[in-house]
């Protein structure tokens, strides 16, 4: 999409994705999972964990360690971490020169996921960004977790993206049992059935090319490219099935109170909005550059190039009512009386970094 994706130069802010689940519900597997395919996509990820000893780095050729950092030979970096020292390494993986495309936590053993959403959101580096609370369900032993620890039901109900899962250990009746208890507990959230974890990373963030500035890789696969075409090719198509992408675009410039509304609000089943904002105001001519994922939401101006002013925006998600998404946002192009709204931009402008 034109516009949205900045290139490795002018890099955007980096999302910080926070994973929990309860043990065994197969959160590491989701992290290896990803780690191996990022270096197929040519995508760099930073991984937050407490320890390594369950992500699989040998697998995926250590290239060097020091400090609590593994270098992957696939560009992507693993961290330890603990509470105190989360917003240090945070700063530490969006260094220009690590040129991660997004940060992946686990919160088992760091803190409570609302408490870690809230420590993410307050680190003051505006090179990072918020980038959706991810929480992954054992589909086969959701019944007797509930029962002895209620307050999943909590974690469930802040999730912005929830990934039913190990579902091929369950029968359909019981796997619709599932689904209804998940849509209860969060009638909002994105919800995605999945066995080993296997979600498209476009879901949770941009995939980057590789381009002729980033490291030389070798002609030959990598161990992460041969384990992804082993275990993941088969499953392109159903990966890329298990969720809808919404595009609306518009020459006319669109209202900023009611775009604020939207993102502040998103849509059932959306887990993240991007793209680019057209406001035909005196004062606020630029690019408006917006990133929204479960009401948080991110704005960034830049000056327009050649191209014409327009808006673009796509809605990501599992469920989502591709007209109910257009018919918000075409409710939200500007009418001639919002002229006298003159601070109608500031619900805009507050997401905006300082």
């Amino acid at each position: 999409m034109p516009g949205v994706n900045a290139s490795r130069s002018a890099r955007p802010p980096v999302p910080v994705i926070v994973v929990a689940g309860f043990l065994g519900s197969g959160k590491t597997t989701l992290l290896n999972h990803l780690l191996r395919t990022a270096g197929a996509t040519g995508t760099r990820l930073g991984v937050l964990v407490n320890d390594f000893g369950a992500v699989n780095i040998d697998a995926l050729l250590v290239s060097a360690q020091a400090d609590g950092a593994v270098s992957l030979s696939n560009g992507c970096m693993c961290c330890t971490v603990d509470a105190d020292g989360l917003a240090d390494a945070l700063t530490s993986l969006v260094r220009p020169s690590a040129k991660i495309d997004a940060i992946v936590i686990e919160a088992s053993g760091i803190a409570e996921p609302k408490s870690l959403i809230r420590m993410v959101t307050a680190v003051a580096d505006p090179r990072v960004r918020y980038g959706g609370l991810v929480y992954v369900v054992d589909a086969a032993h959701i019944h007797s977790l509930r029962e002895e620890h209620p307050e999943v039901d909590a974690h469930m109900a802040i999730a912005d993206l929830i990934l039913v899962n190990k579902t091929d250990l369950i029968s359909e009746t019981d796997l619709r049992a599932v689904e209804e208890i998940v849509a209860q507990l969060n009638p909002t959230a994105a919800a995605l059935v999945t066995q080993e974890a296997r979600v498209d990373p476009a879901l949770l963030f941009d995939i980057e090319k590789a381009t002729a500035d980033d490291e030389p890789r070798s002609v030959q696969l990598t161990l992460d490219e041969l384990l992804l075409e082993e275990h993941d090719h088969t499953d392109h198509q159903h990966l890329h099935a298990g969720y809808e992408a919404v595009t609306f675009r518009s020459d006319e410039p669109l209202d900023p109170r009611r775009l604020a509304r939207f993102l502040e609000r998103p849509p059932s089943g959306c887990f993240r909005i991007k793209g680019i904002v057209h406001f035909d105001l005196p004062r606020y001519r630029q690019k408006f550059v917006v990133h929204g994922v479960g009401g948080f939401v991110r704005v960034e101006r830049e000056p327009w190039g050649p191209e014409t002013p327009s808006t673009e925006l796509v809605a990501i998600g599992r469920g989502l009512d591709p007209d109910a998404v257009h018919a918000e946002l075409q409710a939200a192009i500007a009418r001639p009386e919002d002229a006298e709204d003159e601070h109608g931009i500031l619900s805009v402008l507050r997401h905006v970094p300082a």
